[in-house]
């Protein structure tokens, strides 16, 4: 006769119906400054409107319409220059801000070319970021610190030129003096090279990072100041002052839902250990409820580490717990 083990499952952000979203814009036709409109949807809602993929710019472009102009969450800060390579131990005094701008750079309008681009000649350019040039990589732990730098002889924007350094080598390269530069420039083969200098300017309102965006090429944004916003227009984006005022969009998720499920199962063959086997029936149980995303599965361990326990007295039911 077979026995019964108790297992228990915890799926967190669980979303049965169909009609649930992990992002719902909303569409404010009430003109505010951006500020106001920041302000409104954050106590309305969850924040104004920000895209971190295509779908969701394309929800967003539906939206918003033939509305000429909607703030979205994005607006220019005013940054310093600063290196892909954070850690501050690679940098002597004063190597950090070591500058090698051609005359007259940087000269990008604005907080629009924020990314930097090292000459045939050596002198650095501002760039726009979703140009393809070659790039230079650092490799860490090499006693002689020129000889970590690693041309890359492929066109690449500056941003998935920033993740190959960082997924084969360290980072995008810094160049901390003279020396330094001089050595790249003697390595490099084309008339632009990325080297990891770059100015994070444009912020989403809620802190998330840059990773889609949709500019009006024939009218670049300007931001030479501080207080300058976004509005997407015709489903472009465009700068603005802060203080004008125009419809907004904003944006709000779904709170995570955690539930614990407790549930019954008949063990035919006793010398199957289910323990061998929790990571398989956690899989099953993705599919036999069409679960795939949005939710996480994990199991809930007993004091002694396992899983299954023996059943022991009540029904054999399935049963539903409160979520917490």
């Amino acid at each position: 006769m077979g026995r019964t083990v108790g297992i228990m499952v915890v799926l967190s952000g669980l979303c049965f119906l169909p009609c649930c979203s992990l992002r719902h814009y909303i569409l404010v036709t009430q003109p505010k400054t951006w500020e106001d409109a920041q302000s409104y949807c954050r106590s309305t809602y969850t924040n104004l409107a920000t895209v971190q993929t295509e779908n969701q710019l394309a929800e967003l472009n539906q939206l918003i319409g033939s509305d000429p102009s909607v703030w979205i969450g994005l607006s220019a800060h005013t940054e310093a220059w600063r290196w892909s390579l954070e850690n501050q131990d690679y940098y002597g005094r004063g190597e950090a801000d070591f500058r090698m701008w051609k005359a007259e750079e940087p000269n990008g309008d604005g907080y629009y070319k924020v990314c930097v681009a090292m000459s045939a000649v050596g002198t650095w350019m501002d760039q726009l970021c979703i140009q393809t040039f070659s790039f230079i990589c650092y490799n860490a732990g090499t006693q002689d610190s020129s000889s970590g730098f690693i041309l890359v002889n492929e066109s690449m924007s500056w941003t998935n030129a920033q993740q190959y350094c960082r997924l084969h080598h360290t980072d995008l390269a810094s160049v901390r003096n003279q020396a330094e530069n001089d050595r790249m420039t003697t390595m490099l083969q084309h008339e632009y090279t990325w080297i990891g200098l770059y100015r994070d300017s444009w912020k989403w309102s809620d802190g998330s990072p840059l990773t889609v965006s949709n500019w009006d090429l024939d009218n670049p944004p300007s931001a030479t100041s501080i207080g300058i916003c976004v509005v997407s227009k015709f489903g472009k984006w465009k700068s603005r002052d802060c203080r004008s005022q125009s419809n907004f969009a904003c944006f709000v998720e779904p709170a995570v839902r955690k539930q614990v499920v407790q549930v019954w199962l008949e063990k035919s063959d006793s010398s199957v250990d289910m323990e061998d086997l929790k990571d398989d029936l956690l899989q099953q149980r993705l599919k036999e409820h069409g679960l795939n995303t949005g939710v996480q599965l994990r199991w809930v361990e007993h004091p002694d580490g396992k899983v299954f326990q023996k059943k022991t007295s009540g029904t054999e039911e399935e049963k539903i717990c409160t979520p917490k």
